[in-house]
């Protein structure tokens, strides 16, 4: 099966589809909507980029300060330079403000996610969104966007810390399997945890749903949609080659008009069906049955 096959069923529903009229390829239709709607995109990656910035400066000064005391690694040199011309902008800013933006950018990012999230889905839905929608549905998935965001900063952080910072464990044999023991499972927990996110956030701007049951609704469609999951987690890591590997200056443009949004919506485009399939219909199949059934009780009396 086609892994953008439920997006076929979703077109010959369309009324304004001629009969017979062939349906698109999935690849095909996915760069369609993405050059339809590309000025839409640039506006998201732009706004979701500036909220972001102060994170992503700190990364980049933590980075290099990692690398600061191995120059026989990097001979030297700053990593990920492009990232530095971008954040080399707090130049101009006191540095008492720097610990409050990088709060605020903490607090912001979640919301900001389930705004983006929700414009891509109708995008991929081919329904229509408004650019106010991306603040307007960060402010009304504020809680559930801070609980993730958090989240995600928490957990990606401390799993990043336990794949380098297990390395005092490492004296004889036995220490050096331990702390690769441990390495090995705190990836593979990150990558299962970056798979989590992919519905996470669809989840709540999908449907009304507890935080638990969104949770566990998406370790489940970790397994459900593998396959989808794999597709955009290898084109969101071809993408960050290309963004921050290749050159500073792919880095300086593509960072702060593209990166975001292209990736972000390829993982919603991929990865909605399963929530369409697992969520939706059943959903939708529950409710028409219940609309139909006392109908049918009436039947039955007459």
């Amino acid at each position: 099966m086609s892994i953008f096959r439920p997006y076929a069923s979703m077109n010959r529903q369309r009324p304004d589809l001629p009969e017979g009229a062939p349906v698109k390829n999935g690849f095909f239709r996915f760069w369609e909507l993405y050059f339809r709607k590309f000025w839409r995109f640039i506006t998201f990656n732009i706004f979701y980029f500036l909220i972001t910035l102060p994170m992503l400066a700190y990364v980049f000064y933590t980075i290099n300060g990692y690398f600061a005391d191995r120059p026989e690694i990097t001979g030297g040199e700053i990593v990920l330079a492009g990232i530095g011309f971008l954040v080399s902008m707090f130049d101009f800013v006191p540095q008492w403000l720097y610990v409050p933006l990088l709060v605020l950018s903490a607090l912001l990012y979640g919301p900001a996610t389930m705004g983006l999230t929700y414009v891509f889905r109708n995008f991929s839905r081919e329904e229509h969104a408004w650019t106010s929608d991306f603040f307007s549905r960060a402010l009304s998935n504020f809680r559930q966007g801070l609980f993730f965001g958090l989240a995600d900063i928490t957990v990606v952080c401390l799993l990043v810390s336990g794949m380098f910072g297990n390395k005092a464990l490492a004296g004889g044999s036995f220490g050096y399997g331990l702390s690769a023991v441990l390495s090995a499972l705190c990836v593979l927990a990150l990558i299962v945890w970056l798979f989590m996110r992919h519905y996470t956030y669809m989840t709540a701007v999908t449907v009304n749903l507890s935080v638990f049951a969104i949770l566990k609704n998406s370790w489940l469609f970790v397994v459900l949609g593998f396959g989808r999951n794999v597709l955009s987690g290898l084109v969101t890591l071809a993408a960050a080659v290309l963004c921050f590997l290749l050159a500073p200056l792919i880095t300086v443009i593509a960072l702060p008009l593209f990166y975001y949004s292209f990736t972000w919506f390829c993982t919603v485009f991929a990865c909605y069906p399963v929530i369409k399939k697992y969520i939706i219909v059943p959903a939708l199949e529950a409710e028409k049955a219940k609309a139909e059934a006392p109908e049918r009780r009436d039947e039955g009396s007459n």
